[in-house]
């Protein structure tokens, strides 16, 4: 979406969820989870850098103590000797075990790591809090929390602001090979003929759509 008059802006808002609208219908599909950035909006946390993203992994981190709980129990001598319980027990671990790859838990910390790398934090400690970085590192580290919790609708609104080039070419392959729909408002028009296949403008309160490559615009 071409950026411009200021509309777009509010347009992400409502649909993201975020305000209100006056009139007409907005239909979001059941059980589908819209990730919003909003411009220069700064990751703000009392964490470490490595403490906040992992966070979005919660799920598996959980899951994983719990193989580690199951994995306790069948070294248990005790479980050993009853045949049908280590059975059980083992048919437990072997699912779990297979919903627990399947959601990405053997490389959710490389998908971390990759991320950070991509979005120039390959020099940091991870142990460093973000309360001590600079507004636009903490704009570039929730945009590496927004990305790493890949939902199926990101809407971004000025996403290349704080992104050197090496940064800004990282994004746009990533954004190519993504997995859901995006929505992207920015000035930026060689980004968004990298990463877009459909343009909308918005002027005077008329939306009119153009092909990807902006120039039409």
């Amino acid at each position: 979406m071409s950026a411009g008059t200021g509309q777009e802006n509010q347009l992400l808002k409502i649909i993201a969820g975020y305000e209100s609208h006056d009139g007409g219908e907005i239909i979001r599909p059941k059980g589908t989870l819209i990730g919003y950035l909003a411009q220069n909006t700064g990751l703000e946390s009392e964490k470490s850098i490595w403490d906040e993203m992992l966070a979005v992994f919660g799920h598996l981190h959980s899951m994983e103590k719990d193989l580690r709980r199951l994995e306790e129990k069948m070294s248990d001598p005790a479980i050993l000797s009853n045949e049908t319980e280590y059975e059980r027990i083992m048919k437990e671990y072997d699912l779990l075990q297979v919903q627990f790859k399947e959601k990405g838990g053997y490389q959710y910390e490389a998908d971390i790591r990759s991320v950070l790398h991509g979005l120039n934090f390959h020099s940091f400690d991870y142990s460093t809090k973000i309360s001590t970085l600079s507004g636009g590192q903490k704009t570039r580290l929730a945009l590496a929390k927004l990305l790493l919790t890949r939902p199926d609708i990101l809407i971004l609104d000025e996403p290349t602001n704080h992104l050197d080039i090496d940064t800004l070419s990282w994004l746009e392959q990533y954004l190519q090979g993504y997995d859901g729909a995006i929505l992207i408002v920015s000035h930026d028009r060689y980004f968004l003929d990298k990463v877009v296949n459909q343009v909308y403008e918005i002027s005077r309160h008329q939306l009119t759509k153009f092909p990807a490559i902006t120039a039409h615009i």
